[in-house]
């Protein structure tokens, strides 16, 4: 069974689903100022899109998805194009509001799989970054086997767990307590990694290390790390990768996300050459800059136009449906 914020489901009632998304969330503490150094103010609009997509990060209100309504109405196109079901992996650290979850489950049609847990480190709340490890191991095995708090659904997973380059010590203590919770409650835990480093396989080291195996850990945007050979080293330890589409924007000079063309060719190669991976699909939106509404890609970019573009691209039928059901399913079913 699959725990929902509606409730158990069995695994084979998920249908497509995509393994990393934010319906309610706020990262506004992220703002940086443009490349230039200027500092947008206002509200989403359109004449403020080319401005975005050089310096994403440079508008506030770009940070924070807000609203219910909101919420529901693209996560019903989404459902209208063919996506079932979204993992929800706000986490502490990106203003989490859980409890507003099933309702908007309810109201779009689409399943929604909360995870639990804390990001990175410059992100958290001091009330969370300061506990201890056997707390922060009791937080997260109440969230999976008695509720999230406030909330009176069940954790599907625990994560987004975030990692910076250099795993700090308030990081370290949540991957050990995740790894224990989780090998505990049969669950899997989901991670984030720093784009500009190499950690995967020593958070597959150190979540085995409690217990937990390695098909119970996804790393949520390898799309981030484009590096053949560290990706699919991370894949053959039996961990499930993911690929986040949709978002081409630049964060800094030089820093910039790959193209949906770079990482469609990358998959495909990936799926060539380690044909055992285990590949999971996301459009990880995160910002009203990603909602349809707002001349982004929305949640069903995926399975609108980068499921018909791997099959064009000659990746089989039953592979696409192992990543957009059978290991999303087997990732998350804890019995």
């Amino acid at each position: 069974m699959i725990e929902t914020v509606g409730g158990a489901v069995p695994a084979d009632a998920l249908g497509r689903v995509s393994t990393n998304e934010h319906v309610l969330t706020d990262s506004r503490h992220l703002q940086r100022p443009t490349r230039e150094g200027l500092q947008l103010e206002g509200l989403m609009r359109p004449d403020i899109v080319g401005d975005l997509r050089w310096s994403y990060m440079s508008l506030s209100d770009n940070l924070t998805l807000d609203d219910p309504d909101t919420a529901v109405a693209e996560l019903a196109l989404a459902r209208t194009a063919g996506l079932d079901t979204i993992v929800e992996a706000t986490s502490w650290g990106m203003g989490p509001r859980h409890a507003e979850l099933p309702d908007i489950a309810r109201r779009s049609g689409v399943n929604i799989v909360a995870a639990y847990g804390g990001y990175i480190d410059k992100t958290l709340p001091a009330w969370w970054r300061d506990q201890s490890e056997d707390d922060l191991e009791n937080a997260y095995t109440t969230a999976l086997t008695v509720a999230v708090p406030g909330t009176g659904f069940r954790a599907g997973l625990l994560g987004l767990l975030g990692t910076s380059a250099e795993i700090t010590p308030a990081e370290r203590r949540g991957l050990r307590a995740a790894g224990r919770a989780a090998h505990a409650a049969g669950a899997a835990v989901s991670i984030r990694l720093d784009g500009a480093a190499r950690r995967a396989p020593e958070v597959v080291e150190i979540l085995t290390g409690q217990g937990l195996s390695a098909r119970r850990i996804l790393f949520c945007n390898m799309d981030k790390v484009l590096d053949a050979a560290y990706v699919g080293d991370v894949a053959d330890t039996g961990a499930v990768v993911e690929f986040a589409f949709g978002s081409e924007n630049y964060f800094a000079d030089g820093a910039r996300d790959a193209t949906d063309g770079e990482r469609l060719a990358f998959l495909v190669r990936l799926l060539e050459d380690h044909p055992t991976a285990a590949v999971t699909m996301s459009t990880s939106v995160w910002t009203k800059g990603q909602l349809a509404r707002h001349g982004g890609m929305g949640y069903a970019h995926v399975v609108r136009r980068i499921v018909p573009a791997l099959g064009r691209a000659g990746v089989p039928a039953q592979v696409l449906d192992d990543m957009l059901v059978r290991t999303p399913a087997r990732l998350l079913d804890r019995g």
